[in-house]
């Protein structure tokens, strides 16, 4: 399968670093919005010295004691680095139980650079941006015609 760069989206996503807000990347299922996530870490990893990055990906089993919100909100906290540039990444951010109020209240901290994923139907059926206190949407991690 061929992997279609996202070029425009990235550069969106890289001009947004370092801004306070939660960035949200939506789109139908199987868009690219994971490989989107997946190039951003990439990008995070080669240009800043002091990143830290926590990435869960809920596709994988190694994350399934985090889909409560507690948990999740217990395992990033504790992977923070002080004197770093905290990153988290959660992809398929719809498979952790209120997962709202992990975010929330990480965002609340201002100590994380917080980028989540989700598809557009979980996420605008359940009110994403009521829930979330503040946002930045990244829209149209799409398929090309």
């Amino acid at each position: 399968m061929k992997l279609i760069e996202r070029k425009d989206y990235l550069e969106k996503m890289i001009n947004v670093i370092g801004t306070p807000d939660i960035k949200v990347i939506t789109g139908v299922r199987r868009s690219g919005k994971s490989k989107l996530l997946e190039a951003f870490k990439s990008y995070v990893s080669a240009n800043i010295e002091t990143a830290n990055i926590i990435h869960i990906n809920f596709n994988l089993p190694d994350f399934d004691d985090l889909t409560e919100y507690r948990p999740l909100y217990d395992y990033i906290n504790a992977a923070y680095k002080e004197g770093a540039d905290n990153f988290v990444l959660i992809d398929k951010i719809q498979m952790c139980n209120n997962f709202e109020k992990a975010i929330n209240g990480l965002h609340a901290s201002e100590k994380f650079d917080i980028y989540i994923t989700g598809s557009n139907a979980f996420l605008l059926s359940s009110d994403l941006a009521m829930c979330l206190s503040s946002r930045k949407c990244i829209k149209g991690a799409r398929k090309s015609a």
